[in-house]
C-alpha cells in the first residue's frame, strides 16, 4: 500500500506542475488577448476584460513612474560624478597655472632687478620696484649689524645679534611672502595678456601653458555650471513628482507598489484567459496572433495532459482499493482458517469430554449395582 500510495503522490506533484504550467500560460494569453485589436468583450469576458485593462494600465503608469525615477536618479548620479570630476580637474590645473605664474612673476622680478623689465609690464605693476627696495635695505640692514657684531667688544655683540635675528626672521617672513607676490604678478601679467614682452626665452613657453590652462579651465567650468543647472531642473522635476528625498528609497517604495499591482494583473490576466479558453471557438473572426496562438495550444496541450494524469490517479485509487479489498480478503480468509482450527480443536475436546461421560456413566451403573447387592444382604 506504501508503494501505492507513492506512486500517487508522484502524479499529484506532475498534476502540481501542470496546474503552475497552466496558470502562467492562462496569464500569457489573458495578457496576449488584451493587446489584442479585437478583444473579447462580450458576455463574461466584458467584465474581466474591463477590470484588467484598468489594472494593467495602472501597472503600466507604475512602470512609467519608476523608469522616470531612475533616469532622474542615474542623470542627478552622473552629472554629481561628472562635477566631482571636473572639480578635481580644474584644482590640478589651477595648481599648474598657480606654478606657470610664479615662473612668470619670479622672470618679471629677475628683470626689474637687473633693469631690463619692459616698460609696458612695469606699468601693471606698480609694487614690484618697492618690494625689491624693501627686500635689498633688509639685505643692507642686516649686513651692517653683522658687521658691527663681529666688530664690537663681547660686551655689547649680544644686543646686535639679538637685532640680527629678528632682521634675519623679517627676511625669511618676507621670502616666505615673496612665492605669492610671485604668484600674483605672474598672474597680473598673464591676464594683461603680457607674456610675450618679457624678455625670456620661456616667455613664449609659458604664455602657451597659461593659454591652455585657462583654456581648459574655462570649458571645463562652463560644463560645471551646465551640470548643476541640470541638477538644479532634475531636483525641481523630482520635486513636481512628490520625491523630495532619497531618489533610490521612492523607487523601493514604488517597486513595492508594483509587486502588488503585478500580483493584481496576473491575477485577473489567469481569468481573462479561463473564460476564453471555455469559449467554443473563440478566434472565429479574430485577428489573433501566432503567439496567442501559440499560448492557446499549450493550455489544451496542458489540459490534455492534466487529464491524462487525472486519469492515472484514477487507476492509481482503483488498483489502491483492489489492493486494498484483496488484503481484507486475505485477512478474513485468514481468520476462517483460525476459527476452523478452532474449532477442530474444541470438536476433539467435545469428544473427549463425551468419553469422559460415557465411562463416568458406566462407573455410576456398576457403583448401584453394587449399592442394591450390599442392601440385600443387610435385609437378610
Amino acid at each position: 500500500m506504501g508503494r501505492q500510495r507513492s506512486r500517487i503522490e508522484v502524479v499529484e506533484r506532475q498534476i502540481s506542475v501542470v496546474d503552475h504550467d497552466m496558470e502562467v500560460l492562462f496569464a500569457e494569453l489573458g495578457m496576449h488577448v488584451l493587446s489584442l485589436r479585437q478583444p473579447f468583450i462580450t458576455g463574461d469576458a466584458k467584465q474581466a476584460y474591463q477590470s484588467l485593462l484598468v489594472e494593467k494600465s495602472a501597472l503600466d503608469d507604475l512602470d512609467a513612474r519608476i523608469l522616470h525615477l531612475r533616469q532622474l536618479g542615474q542623470s542627478l548620479q552622473d552629472a554629481s560624478s561628472r562635477i566631482s570630476k571636473l572639480k578635481d580637474m580644474i584644482d590640478e590645473h589651477w595648481k599648474s597655472l598657480r606654478v606657470v605664474f610664479g615662473r612668470i612673476g619670479v622672470i618679471a622680478w629677475e628683470e626689474a632687478s637687473s633693469g631690463v623689465l619692459s616698460e609696458v609690464v612695469r606699468a601693471i605693476l606698480p609694487h614690484i620696484e618697492e618690494m625689491q627696495e624693501k627686500a635689498a635695505a633688509l639685505r643692507r640692514t642686516k649686513e651692517t649689524v653683522s658687521l658691527k657684531s663681529r666688530e664690537s667688544p663681547s660686551v655689547l655683540r649680544l644686543p646686535l645679534k639679538l637685532r640680527e635675528m629678528l632682521i634675519t626672521r623679517r627676511l625669511d617672513r618676507f621670502a616666505k611672502t615673496h612665492e605669492e607676490f610671485f604668484i600674483n604678478t605672474g598672474k597680473d601679467i598673464a591676464e594683461a595678456l603680457l607674456i610675450k614682452h618679457l624678455g625670456s626665452g620661456s616667455a613664449v613657453e609659458l604664455d602657451t601653458q597659461y593659454h591652455k590652462l585657462t583654456r581648459d579651465i574655462a570649458v571645463w567650468q562652463e560644463e560645471k555650471d551646465m551640470l548643476r543647472q541640470r541638477i538644479s531642473k532634475d531636483k525641481s522635476s523630482l520635486e513636481e513628482v512628490g520625491v523630495a528625498g532619497s531618489v533610490e528609497r521612492k523607487v523601493m517604495e514604488l517597486q513595492g507598489l508594483r509587486k502588488q499591482q503585478s500580483e493584481t494583473v496576473t491575477h485577473l490576466a489567469i481569468g481573462y484567459g479561463k473564460l476564453i479558453c471555455k469559449m467554443e471557438n473563440p478566434w472565429k473572426q479574430v485577428d489573433v496572433t501566432a503567439e496567442t496562438l501559440r499560448c492557446y495550444d499549450q493550455i489544451r496541450r496542458h489540459e490534455r495532459i492534466r487529464a491524462q494524469l487525472q486519469d492515472r490517479i484514477g487507476d492509481l485509487h482503483l488498483e489502491q482499493q483492489i489492493g486494498e479489498l484483496i488484503l481484507l480478503v486475505e485477512e478474513d480468509e485468514n481468520r476462517i482458517a483460525h476459527l476452523r482450527q478452532l474449532i477442530d480443536q474444541y470438536s476433539r475436546q467435545i469428544e473427549d469430554i463425551q468419553k469422559d461421560i460415557g465411562h463416568h456413566r458406566e462407573q455410576i451403573v456398576d457403583l448401584k449395582q453394587t449399592l442394591a447387592k450390599n442392601l440385600e444382604r443387610e435385609e437378610l
